[in-house]
């Protein structure tokens, strides 16, 4: 079992800035993507169903294989029907709930010997879940920070609902008051009121994740979980990159952690080769070196790029 964090761990610093990740989303579809992004720092798989016409239905995953994630968006499961609805049912609350190791359908995924769900709440009404799985001797496992990190995705989801009604509004009012500045030789009719835009609606554009292409979206996957690499070798190491910045010896101090990031990221994007390997290597010389790549070499490979640096 994964110990809980201490007040002072590692893990609720990277909660807090997840968290405010969350809080600066512009576009409710962006707050779902970086709440995927999120739960990569405190769990090994997540996904997102959203909720529409009676259907839980796959809008995105995290840390599953490219096509576990094109079958999850085709993955649509009937509401009522079955432990999904422990999460997302009448009265649904925040927070963690246990749930049957095979709650998700087949879509290509490994075997769960742990499923956790979240609902993603927009007012008191369930929008969608969040679902989080892990295979045996997977880490790390705290389902308790999906909890915290879907209450932030709520707040920006209902600030964002909120501002859409303002503007429905003020745009509504915009005639009527550009019709009292002109002179009036007969009664008006009064305009009719416009509709308020109901939460069903307004949350029906959130449900499909942005077009790109599958190339695209993988490699946009592969460097945000690079980022992600390079960031946790960072937090828990941070005396180590100061040290080494100063010293020029940086890629010393850290070469064990680097190559179990580099092997973690090979784990997961396989199918990249030396192009992926080469976002992990900016995103590390970004993060760890400061923009300096003199002081990291790049990642090697067996065909080696032009001119790179040999491995140290």
């Amino acid at each position: 079992m994964t110990a809980e964090p201490s007040p002072n761990s590692p893990i609720l610093e990277s909660l807090e800035r997840q968290v405010a990740l969350l809080a600066e989303a512009i576009r409710p579809a962006e707050v779902f993507r970086r709440l995927l992004d999120a739960t990569r720092l405190f769990v090994p798989r997540s996904v997102i169903l959203l909720s529409r016409e009676g259907c839980f239905k796959g809008w995105g995953a995290s840390g599953y294989g490219r096509e576990a994630v094109e079958r999850l968006r085709h993955v649509r499961i009937e509401a009522g029907s079955g432990p999904l609805d422990l999460v997302a049912g009448a009265g649904a609350e925040e927070g963690a709930t246990l749930l049957p190791a095979d709650a998700l359908p087949d879509f290509g995924q490994p075997e769960a010997l742990e499923t956790s769900g979240v609902p993603l709440l927009a007012g008191t009404r369930a929008i969608g879940i969040l679902v989080a799985q892990r295979g045996p001797d997977e880490e790390p496992w705290f389902p308790a920070a999906l909890g915290i990190l879907a209450t932030a995705a709520r707040l920006r989801l209902e600030l964002d609902l909120t501002l859409r009604k303002l503007q429905a509004a003020a745009k509504a009012a915009a005639p009527e008051a550009h019709a009292a500045a002109e002179p009036v030789e007969a009664p008006a009719l009064e305009p009719a009121a416009a509709p308020a835009a109901s939460a069903e609606t307004s949350i029906t554009p959130w449900l499909e994740p942005p077009q790109a292409p599958p190339e695209n979206l993988r490699r946009d996957e592969a460097r945000r979980f690079a980022r992600l690499v390079a960031t946790d070798i960072r937090l828990y190491n941070e005396e180590a990159v100061v040290l080494g910045r100063r010293n020029r010896d940086l890629f010393r101090r850290l070469e064990e952690q680097i190559d179990r990031g580099r092997e973690a990221f090979e784990r997961r994007f396989p199918d990249l080769g030396a192009p992926g390997l080469s976002v992990l290597h900016a995103a590390l010389v970004e993060i760890l070196a400061g923009g300096d790549a003199d002081l990291l070499p790049l990642p090697a490979t067996d065909d080696p790029p032009r001119g790179a640096a040999p491995r140290l």
